[in-house]
């Protein structure tokens, strides 16, 4: 967190669009939130894909 002003939260290097609201902010606590174990559904199968993929340069 950089700052609070006037009620508002300025934060940086967090991966959301500017102006959009954040809905819910919480502590990083490892023993919650560093499992040993995690599922990641269909993205377990794209995972091996993902270095070898390129942008299409739609969003430049």
């Amino acid at each position: 967190m950089d700052k609070i002003e006037d009620g508002v939260l300025h934060i940086r290097n967090v991966d959301i669009l500017d102006g959009t609201p954040l809905l819910d902010i919480k502590p990083y606590v490892p023993e919650f939130d560093a499992p040993a174990e995690v599922l990641t559904g269909w993205l377990e199968k794209a995972r091996e894909k993902v270095s070898s993929r390129k942008s299409d340069g739609r969003f430049k």
